[in-house]
C-alpha cells in the first residue's frame, strides 16, 4: 500500500497544495474516480492542504467501490474533511449535495480495459460527464474540471507537437477508439454546456501519466516498466518502441489540473504534459532498465493487447498554454521513475 507519509510523497503533496493555495473559505470538493491514479492523489493533496493550514475544504471522494476507498484512504479514517462515497457516475449525482468544485476523473484508463470493456468505457465517459454537467447546470456556482486525454488529437503527423487548437483523425472502426471518441464527445459536452447554459467548465488534456498512485491493474507501458524495475526484472518491449510521447509525473500532472481548476478560462482546454519528458518508448524502457540494472527484451503482444494499443506514432503535446497560467512541472522522466520506485519501495 502507498505510504502517504513517505518524505518524497509529502513533497509531491506540498507541490500540488501550492496551487490550491490558502483560503479562509470552506469549500466542498467532489472528486470522481477518487481511487484512481489522478483522483486519489488529488484527494490526498486537498487533505494535506487542510492539515497544514492551507484550507478548510471538505473533500467528497466518489468511486464505485466503498471498500477500495476505505482501503486507499485508511490513513484519513475519522477525519471530518473527507467523505467517502460509493456510486456509479453513469447515474445522476445527488441533487441534495452542494459542491463548489467538481473534478471529473472517473474513466477507464488503460489499453486492456478499452479492449475488454468498450461499452463501459464509452458509457462512463459520456454518461458520467453528462451527469456532472447536469449537476452543474442546476447549481450555477459549481465549477467543473473534466480530465480528458491527449488521444483526442487522433492521428497527427510524426514530428508534430499538438497545441490545443489542433485535431487529427481517429479510426472509428477500431474498438479501442471508443476511448478517444467518447473523450472528444465529453469535451464538446463541456463546451456546449458552457455556451448554452453558462456552466463553468474547464478541460485538461493529459499526456501519459505515471507515478506512485498508479493502480495495480494499470496496464500502460510506463506502469509495466516501473513494476519490472521494482522487481529487478528485464523490461519487456512489445514493439520497436520508436514512438515519441509526452509523459508526465503524477504530481506534476495533478498540480497542472489544480492550476487549471483555479486559474483556467471557462470553456477552455489545456494540455498537461512536460516538455522535459518527451521520449520514445524504447528510451523509456532503457531508462527503467538502467535504474533496475537489467536489460530490455522484445516480445510480441497478444491479440487482445493489440486491440487496445494506439496506432499513432508520435504523440507529443505543447503545454505552453498551461505554463502561461503559472504552472511549472518539476520532474523529467528518469527523475520521476526514480521517485516513483523510491516511494513504492519505501526507500
Amino acid at each position: 500500500m502507498l505510504n502517504v507519509a513517505h518524505p518524497l510523497y509529502e513533497e509531491d503533496l506540498k507541490q500540488i497544495a501550492s496551487y490550491i493555495g490558502r483560503t479562509d473559505r470552506s469549500r466542498s470538493v467532489l472528486v470522481t474516480g477518487a481511487s484512481g491514479l489522478i483522483g486519489s492523489l488529488l484527494v490526498d493533496a486537498f487533505l494535506w492542504n487542510n492539515r497544514n493550514g492551507g484550507g478548510q475544504d471538505t473533500v467528497y471522494a466518489l468511486s464505485r467501490g466503498l471498500g477500495k476507498l476505505q482501503e486507499r484512504f485508511s490513513y484519513a479514517a475519522g477525519r471530518t474533511d473527507l467523505v467517502l462515497m460509493a456510486g456509479d457516475i453513469t447515474k445522476p449525482l445527488d441533487n441534495g449535495l452542494s459542491f463548489d468544485l467538481i473534478v471529473h476523473a472517473a474513466s477507464n484508463a488503460d489499453p486492456r480495459t478499452y479492449a475488454l470493456y468498450p461499452v463501459e468505457t464509452i458509457q462512463t465517459n459520456i454518461l458520467g460527464t453528462t451527469n456532472v454537467l447536469e449537476y452543474a447546470r442546476r447549481h450555477a456556482d459549481t465549477r467543473v474540471l473534466f480530465t480528458s486525454t491527449m488521444e483526442v488529437y487522433g492521428g497527427m503527423p510524426d514530428g508534430n507537437v499538438s497545441t490545443e487548437e489542433q485535431y487529427g483523425l481517429i479510426d472509428f472502426n477500431a474498438i479501442r477508439s471508443g476511448y478517444p471518441e467518447s473523450k472528444r464527445i465529453s469535451e464538446l459536452l463541456c463546451r456546449s454546456y458552457a455556451e448554452q447554459y453558462g456552466v463553468d467548465a474547464v478541460i485538461t488534456r493529459l499526456g501519459y501519466i505515471y507515478g506512485p498512485t498508479m493502480t495495480g491493474t494499470d496496464n500502460k507501458v510506463a506502469a509495466q516498466f516501473i513494476r519490472k524495475a521494482m522487481a529487478g526484472e528485464d523490461i519487456v518491449l512489445k514493439s520497436k518502441g520508436e514512438q515519441r510521447r509526452s509523459y508526465c509525473y503524477c504530481a506534476d500532472a495533478v498540480s497542472g489540473i489544480v492550476c487549471v481548476l483555479f486559474r483556467g478560462e471557462k470553456g477552455a482546454a489545456y494540455n498537461v504534459s512536460n516538455r522535459d519528458s518527451v521520449i520514445t518508448i524504447a528510451e523509456m524502457a532503457q531508462a527503467a532498465a538502467g535504474i533496475a540494472g537489467t536489460a530490455v527484451v522484445f516480445d510480441l503482444p497478444d491479440e487482445l493487447e493489440r486491440k487496445g494499443f494506439s496506432k499513432s506514432q508520435d504523440a507529443v503535446l505543447d503545454e505552453t498554454k498551461l505554463r502561461e497560467l503559472g504552472w511549472d512541472p518539476k520532474y523529467p522522466l528518469e527523475d520521476g521513475f526514480r521517485r516513483t520506485i523510491s516511494i513504492l519501495l519505501g526507500t
